[in-house]
């Protein structure tokens, strides 16, 4: 009988300032919590990623997403429309926010992710959790438990099975700057983020 994924210990974990490879609704993602300074600066390291390009935070609801970001009328029409699920927000950092998770201008990339175990993850930690993907710089992102294990097993505390992924990274949409855009295509397309909020343009490279 699978031993289901001890959601539990996980939290304890990343509540103490460790860092796990948990299951997400798009791909596996690498959790720590923003509030635990030493947690962010592993997950850099993991990801070889430098200060200013940005890591995106999930967050369990609209109130914890208040907290870290600010909040326009097209960010409250997009997230009543896609959250929880595959879409990114990109909104001006409130103060306080690890700046070594901010990307350009302040900005902090915010998401409430439709997997109900890492929304569960972070109520229990009673903080938002690191969400970039458990894999090493230039490698394909893990879909499954025991991929992430093979990529980040042996630098991360915890692999926390919970299945598949669906295969997709989020749609991440700029929202702090005029007019909004599209920064990657992911899990929902163009058209159905401009039903929402017409004024957002599709990604540059999107022909």
């Amino acid at each position: 009988m699978r031993r289901k994924p001890d959601v539990a210990q996980c939290a304890r974990l990343l509540a103490a300032g460790g860092i796990a490879a948990i299951p997400t609704d798009t791909l596996y993602g690498l959790a720590a919590s923003i509030r635990k300074p030493d947690a962010v600066a592993r997950v850099l390291q993991i990801k070889g990623r430098n200060p200013g390009s940005g890591v995106p935070i999930l967050v369990a609801d609209m109130t914890q997403a208040r907290e870290i970001a600010g909040i326009s009328p097209d960010a409250e029409r997009l997230a009543g429309a896609f959250w929880p699920g595959a879409v990114t927000l990109v909104l001006p950092a409130r103060l306080g926010v690890d700046e070594r998770l901010l990307g350009p201008n302040r900005t902090v990339g915010v998401r409430v992710p439709a997997a109900g175990i890492v929304r569960d993850l972070i109520r229990r930690v009673g903080a938002p959790l690191t969400g970039t993907s458990a894999n090493l710089h230039n490698e394909p992102p893990p879909m499954t438990a025991h991929a992430a294990a093979a990529a980040v097993g042996s630098l991360v505390d915890l692999v926390l099975d919970g299945g598949s992924g669906a295969g997709a990274p989020s749609t991440v949409i700029n929202l702090a700057q005029d007019p909004p855009l599209i920064l990657r295509a992911g899990a929902v397309d163009a058209p159905t983020i401009q039903a929402i909020v017409p004024a957002v343009r599709p990604p540059v490279d999107a022909g």
